[in-house]
């Protein structure tokens, strides 16, 4: 089989990958800017919510099925490079992994799903902003490697989750602080999307 050279990935200008991560994060923080105390609420009620962690990991392992379906026809498709032999056996234990995990491991499990969600989705922008030009694409990975670490954290010690935003929703002036630079940050990638990438 002739495998494809450039992934799907590789395809994404990094004015879109700015756009769209600036766009959704703007959303966000704004959303938190306006409605405080039902944020603050969602987040620390957020590791019990089993429906959504669910959801969300229906999702984990359908885009993970995507990246291991091996077809020409797949833009997704990734390289396993030595690995490749457990490329089958990978492929077959996706459902299986996501039905275990959504019905035996249901304690804590949407901080795990939002952590593998994070995991999959940084490659996005990550891969749109590598070895570019602009030195401002560097505005990416800076958000992208604190949320990334986070997120193994999550994967690995769901309760962690449940800790931290226990511990962040009780301190107004930091949630405050958090906020106000997640806007001008969002802000920052924005315009940095449309005027130089």
């Amino acid at each position: 089989m002739n495998h494809l050279n450039i992934h799907a990935y590789e395809e994404i200008p990094l004015c879109t990958a700015g756009l769209v991560m600036g766009g959704v994060l703007l959303v966000l923080y704004l959303y938190a800017c306006l409605r405080p105390e039902k944020t603050k609420r969602a987040l620390a009620s957020a590791h019990d919510a089993t429906k959504a962690g669910q959801f969300l990991l229906g999702i984990d392992f359908l885009w993970t099925a995507l990246l291991l379906f091996d077809s020409d026809a797949n833009p997704l498709r990734m390289e396993l490079f030595m690995f490749e032999p457990l490329r089958g056996i990978l492929l077959l234990l996706c459902p299986v992994f996501c039905l275990v995990l959504g019905t035996m491991c249901k304690e804590l499990l949407f901080p795990r799903a939002l952590g593998f969600f994070l995991l999959l989705l940084a490659i996005v922008p990550m891969t749109a902003a590598f070895l570019k030009d602009p030195v401002t694409r560097l505005l990416i990975p800076i958000w992208w490697y604190p949320a990334l670490t986070a997120a193994m954290f999550w994967v690995a010690k769901p309760y962690l989750f449940r800790d931290w935003m226990g511990w962040f929703t009780r301190r107004p002036v930091l949630y405050a602080v958090t906020v106000w630079s997640g806007l001008a940050y969002s802000v920052a990638i924005i315009v940095c999307a449309v005027l130089f990438w």
